[in-house]
């Protein structure tokens, strides 16, 4: 796998996340109120993961050559 196909990966995830995210958003408009500090906890941790992905494919497509 090149760092290019592995880059493009890490993208896929991330583009992943934010589907997951906008979900969750939506859900959160109807949610009961016990229910919205949990909800938004997870929110904060898809967006971190979102984010993490998106650093990572950036370094890999930085990068030339075979894995």
């Amino acid at each position: 796998m090149t760092y290019k196909e592995w880059s493009e990966e890490y993208y896929k995830s991330a583009e992943a996340m934010t589907e997951r995210i906008e979900k969750l958003k939506m859900e959160m408009k109807t949610a009961p109120a016990e229910m919205l500090r949990d909800m938004g906890h997870k929110l904060n941790i898809l967006r971190e993961m979102r984010w993490d992905c998106l650093t990572t494919a950036r370094l890999l497509a930085s990068r030339k050559g075979e894995c």
